[in-house]
């Protein structure tokens, strides 16, 4: 399961100079046993002022970071999938996997029943309040098959990706899932197209497709 985070510097920065300022408050109440007054006055507005700017940007910071975890996205795949010539129902998948950081993780080509892919991923959707911290909602790309435009079944078994998907499913169907305090729901998620390029992207609750101009 991949948990892309998001921690930017403008956070990083807030936090830094959160600490100067707790550390400035300190440095003044202790001045203050020894010089008096006016260096608790000084050091202690200095201190209160940084404080209070720091928060400010964080506060401004985590805004802007919560609304990139709810409509941010991820590039977990591209496919390039092409009708098998000659062959009826049949589909030949060029599948690439990309990692947290948009490397490429996994190459590999499939013949798939039917005349539409499927690409399915597990995704757990964080709180938001998760997401404001810069963590995006974890996902894991676990099957890919196909389906008939006739909607006759196929007799293709799915393909399993990244390990597949049982454990996953096993654990919530044994209520091993807690959705509180950081996760709000898990579950499947499916995506479905006809032949064609595609990049796939995972959102904070589902996976989605564009075709590739």
């Amino acid at each position: 399961m991949s948990y892309p985070v998001d921690f930017g510097v403008l956070q990083a920065g807030s936090i830094i100079a959160i600490i100067i300022g707790v550390a400035l408050v300190i440095s003044a109440l202790v001045a203050f046993r020894k010089r008096g007054a006016r260096t608790l006055v000084a050091r202690g507005v200095s201190g209160t002022a940084v404080l209070v700017a720091a928060a400010l940007l964080l506060w401004i910071a985590t805004l802007v970071q919560t609304y990139l975890g709810l409509t941010g996205e991820v590039r977990a795949a591209h496919v390039v999938v092409s009708q098998v010539s000659g062959a009826e129902h049949e589909l030949e998948v060029e599948l690439t996997l990309y990692d947290d950081e948009g490397g490429t993780a996994q190459r590999s080509s499939h013949r798939v029943e039917g005349d539409m892919w499927v690409l399915q991923a597990q995704i757990v959707e964080l709180e938001p309040w998760v997401n404001a911290l810069g963590f995006h909602s974890g996902y894991k790309v676990s099957r890919l098959y196909g389906q008939r435009l006739d909607g006759v079944a196929t007799d293709q078994n799915h393909i399993f990706l990244n390990g597949g998907d049982r454990d996953f499913f096993q654990d919530m169907n044994e209520d091993r899932w807690f959705t509180s305090p950081f996760v709000r729901s898990a579950y499947g998620n499916a995506v479905i197209a006809t032949p064609g390029e595609y990049d796939v992207f995972i959102s904070r609750d589902a996976i989605k497709t564009r075709p590739v101009e």
